[in-house]
């Protein structure tokens, strides 16, 4: 009896989807591989760039981009960061540097933190993955005043044939604008001016950037009361994220590919134009539908001096910056007829001349879909002539995928990682890449030469997720060392590198908090485990000894505290879990603050915010704020507390935690 035609390559295509669920193979080819060995950086071309090439001219990468659209559809939109710009890329520093920074009022520039009792000038700062590497948020400060631009917020708007257009969706309300706060006298905040911009913002001496969301505006703050308009940029394509370093703001934007025309690409109108000779794409063949760009951009002028790019998918893109370098993510999914194909040529339940026919369709240059039905004929022909069970057939095949799948989980999903060195110039420098994909920023973080990557890999067929960690190269890219298979079954939630330790949270149905030592890259470790209900999605280390956990509990914020003294036996010494059943420090690690002087962090929960004292291997609430909108941001001056809300700002006095002043009043 034949197999009916559902029954053969469709129903092997669910299975793909199944064994795959929640990062199902829709993306491109990667090069046929069989280990990860071949999946190593490819080698060195184009100067000191080490698996990445730029193109010679507009035909070179049209053949490019034409040949990555054989491999297949797929890609997921591209990301965009929690927030309008950089919320979302999460941390991964290697010090307990991020927030505890305080702003002179003369200069304002960045110094470290102040953990004494005196200087009423301290003004925290937003909380960032790498010191010295700001990223856009909410809250800034030059020291002497606050610019804040509250959260946008959407309405859906119904309309019928009759009354309008027909199309129901998002509508901004209207639009907030940022709020200039005068902070020179704490305990009594002024409203200064209002600037008719909102978005995500970076300050730098008296320049303020506006990341809007259809431009980049910026201004002259220098007489804050009066700010000044001074220049401004489209978007096109997406903003992926930014960053400011030494003063100089980096852009890093991605926009689809057009064969047609592929560039110059401009993302920023002609600002900043990147002709094809300054985008590099790897060595290796990728399904190239998107094109990130870095353009440096001087805050006070809008000039762009210099711009780079590079092809990649659009899929999971993640973007980290120490200083030095900024590194850029994407992922890479094998598609399911790729994944048949390579599975059925090895089935034992179908003859030699059925597996010939198979690769020859999928060698030859027709489209994918078409490919798959090609093959799904040729299964079903043979299928038809079979003597064997319908049942018995379909289950020998389903059954050998699940196991080809489970046994190659690691080459079916990977992420490419490109190094972009900054500077007075930019480049394109490295690529190289990892199995599995990764959560957010936090799961990169660069150290002594050294690039960590911490990463979930699917589950496919026999095999649940796993999660890994990899050391590689910064220079080259090359994979030096891992520790594979932490957590089966569950996905990353949370990653922080202090130093030469890293702290990895995965979660399932209990929440793992894993201790990996990396002082040596070439031979990384995981020294400890300890299971415990919830999941924390934010780490973030108070002392030496100790780590805060922020994440979830049956659906309620919780915040832990761990003891990582000893890396072989991490323990929980206090948990506090709230009515609340949302923070804003699970959209953006922004919204985390800690105020080191008085030895509290902020907890933003709901329309409440608690300052919590985390000393004495225990958490507690020294105060709790409630607010008419949902909590932030939070930031201190001298000793006092700001707690952001909406359109309110609440000021608390520290050293008593009473509330002295609201904005407006």
């Amino acid at each position: 009896m034949g197999l009916s035609r559902h029954l053969v390559v469709a129903g092997l295509v669910s299975v793909l989807v199944v064994a795959g669920a929640g990062a199902a193979l829709v993306g491109p080819e990667p090069p046929r591989a069989t280990s990860d060995a071949e999946w190593s950086t490819p080698g060195a071309e184009n100067g000191t760039a080490t698996g990445v090439s730029y193109f010679d001219g507009e035909a070179e990468f049209r053949e490019y981009v034409q040949a990555s659209q054989r491999l297949g559809s797929g890609g997921a939109p591209v990301a965009r960061a929690s927030g309008a710009a950089g919320g979302g890329d999460g941390g991964g520093g290697d010090a307990v540097a991020e927030q505890d920074a305080t702003v002179e009022t003369t200069g304002g520039t960045a110094t470290a933190a102040d953990t004494g009792s005196g200087a009423d000038t301290r003004v925290g700062t937003t909380n960032v993955q790498v010191a010295g590497v700001d990223e856009p948020d909410l809250v800034k400060t030059d020291g002497e005043h606050f610019f804040y631009a509250p959260r946008e917020r959407y309405r859906v708007v119904r309309t019928t044939a009759a009354s309008g257009d027909g199309v129901a969706g998002p509508e901004p309300r209207e639009q907030p604008d940022t709020t200039v706060i005068h902070i020179d006298e704490p305990a009594a905040p002024e409203v200064a001016a209002e600037i008719n911009e909102s978005g995500q913002l970076l300050q730098t001496g008296d320049s303020l950037v506006v990341l809007a969301p259809d431009e980049l505006v910026g201004y002259d703050v220098s007489d804050a009361d009066e700010p000044e308009r001074v220049w401004s940029h489209p978007l096109n394509g997406s903003l992926v994220t930014a960053r400011l370093v030494d003063g100089r703001l980096y852009v890093v934007t991605a926009s689809g590919v057009d064969p047609a025309g592929p560039c110059p690409v401009e993302p920023l109108g002609g600002a900043a134009p990147v002709a094809c000779t300054d985008i590099a794409h790897p060595e290796t063949q990728v399904r190239a539908d998107a094109t990130y760009t870095v353009a440096a951009i001087d805050p006070a002028t809008g000039t762009a001096p210099d711009a780079t790019g590079l092809v990649g998918t659009r899929a999971n893109t993640v973007v980290y910056a120490d200083g030095e370098d900024l590194y850029l993510t994407y992922t890479e999914r094998t598609d399911r007829t790729a994944v048949l194909t390579d599975y059925l040529v090895t089935a034992d339940a179908l003859p030699a001349g059925v597996k010939a026919d198979v690769r020859r369709i999928e060698a030859s240059d027709r489209p994918r879909r078409e490919q798959l039905r090609a093959v799904n004929d040729r299964v079903q022909e043979w299928a038809a002539r079979s003597d064997r069970e319908e049942r018995e057939v379909y289950s020998e095949l389903t059954d050998g995928l699940q196991e080809y799948l489970g046994e190659r989980k690691r080459t079916l999903t990977r992420t490419g990682v490109v190094r972009v060195e900054l500077g007075e110039r930019l480049e394109v420098a490295a690529h190289g890449s990892v199995p599995g994909e990764p959560l957010n920023q936090f799961s990169l973080s660069s150290h002594d030469g050294t690039l960590r990557v911490a990463t979930t890999v699917p589950g496919y067929g026999g095999g649940g997720s796993e999660n890994d960690l990899y050391t590689l190269d910064r220079g080259t890219l090359d994979r030096q060392g891992s520790v594979t298979g932490m957590g089966e079954g569950q996905r990353v939630y949370a990653v922080r590198y202090v130093g030469e330790t890293a702290y990895v949270v995965t979660f399932r149905q209990v929440d793992p908090l894993h201790v990996v030592d990396l002082s040596d890259p070439a031979d990384p470790v995981e020294r400890g485990a300890l299971e415990l209900p919830g999941f924390s999605t934010y780490l973030h280390p108070v002392d030496k000894d100790h780590v805060v956990g922020v994440g979830e509990e049956e659906g309620r914020v919780k915040a832990v505290l761990f003891d990582v003294s000893d890396p072989t036996d991490p323990v929980v010494d206090d948990s506090l879990r709230l009515e609340a059943g949302w923070s804003a420090v699970a959209d953006s690690h922004h919204a985390f603050t800690i105020d080191r002087r008085h030895e509290v962090f902020v907890l933003p929960a709901g329309r409440q915010a608690l300052a919590v004292d985390y000393t004495d291997s225990s958490l507690d609430v020294q105060r709790r704020v409630e607010t008419a909108e949902p909590v932030t941001r939070a930031r201190y001056v001298g000793d006092y507390l700001y707690v952001f809300a909406g359109q309110t700002v609440t000021v608390l006095d520290e050293l008593g935690w009473d509330v002295v002043e609201k904005l407006p009043g």
